[in-house]
This record gives C-alpha cells, structure tokens and sequence, in this order.
C-alpha cells in the first residue's frame, strides 16, 4: 500500500468577498439619504416662483406657518407675541443670520403678515421668503 504525503495547505481566496463588501457599502451609501433638517416635519407646500435664490449661511433663522396658518419656531408651535420676543433677543444676541419665513401657500395672508410685522418690530430687516 502506497502512502502519500499531501502538503497542500487549503486556503479560501477572500477577495472576491471583500470586492462584493466593497460593492456592497458603495450602494448603500449612494442609495441612503439624510434628512437633517427639523423642518419637514410640519407638512406644508411652498408656491412655486421662476426665479430662487439660495440662501448660504451658518445660522438661518426659520420661521414656519402652516396651512392652518400656526406660526411654528424650531418645530414649536408660538405666538406673534411669542415670536416678537425671541426675534428680539436673536438680534440682541446672535452676530449674523439670515431670516426665512416657510410659510404654506394655503396660510392665513394676515397671519404672515403678523408675522412680518413681529420681526421688524424687533429690528430684523433682512427677511427671506422661501419658495419652491
């Protein structure tokens, strides 16, 4: 009987798993997306103009009126009065920012206007309208 002497080492070639990984996390990075803003979670529709302008800033002031014409700062809901007076200490204490009103195309006319109003009475002059 002949006795034989196998010195193969079984090795599992890994890369075409690791090129698979690779393919793998590429597609879920392109696919998934972030919503980082705060925002969308009041649900309202912008009107639509021809023209944009983009607004590039590090600290946006954002004010939001829904259809049911509710003025909401930060996601809470408040008061022209209310606004009135975090709009004046954001310009007593913040160095530069922009305001942006989001308000819904189905919001009250007179409670953006009060809205408006509340932030000029607090000295804020440089106010944005944001639209689709």
């Amino acid at each position: 009987m002949a006795k034989h002497d196998y010195d193969e080492v079984i090795s599992i070639n890994i890369t075409p798993l690791i090129d698979i990984l690779f393919i793998l996390l590429l597609f879920f990075i392109l696919t998934s997306t972030f919503d980082l803003e705060s925002e969308k979670a009041i649900d309202i529709t912008l009107p639509e103009t021809e023209s944009e302008q983009v607004v590039e800033t590090p600290e946006i002031f954002r004010i939001t009126v829904d259809g049911q014409s509710r003025i909401f700062l930060d996601s809470n809901e408040i008061t022209p009065q209310q606004l009135l007076s975090f709009a004046e200490r954001k310009k007593k204490g913040s160095g530069e920012f922009i305001t942006v009103i989001s308000a819904d195309e189905k919001a009250s006319h007179g409670v953006v206007m009060k809205v408006l109003d509340a932030l000029r009475l607090s000295g804020i002059t440089n106010i944005n309208i944001q639209v689709r």
